[in-house]
């Protein structure tokens, strides 16, 4: 039996997030690819400085609003 891969684990469950917030929450469709890449960086980043690498529902809200706020300023 094969141990499971943490990052892989990571981003197979932040990619489940973002398909259902396009797919379910929000009715929209998804942006490029490239958005979403920088939304997982950000992630990543903020995952990295917290030293947690669990994904709540709302930590992932507030996560996507930020990456939102750092889109306008870009």
């Amino acid at each position: 039996m094969s141990a499971t891969d943490p990052r892989a684990e990571f981003y197979s469950e932040l990619d489940d997030w973002w398909a259902q917030l396009w797919a379910l929450r929000i009715c929209a469709t998804q942006p490029s690819e490239k958005i979403k890449n920088k939304f997982f960086t950000l992630v990543e980043d903020r995952c990295s400085e917290a030293g947690c690498w669990k994904l709540g529902d709302n930590n992932m809200s507030l996560l996507f609003s930020e990456f939102l706020d750092d889109l306008g300023e870009w």
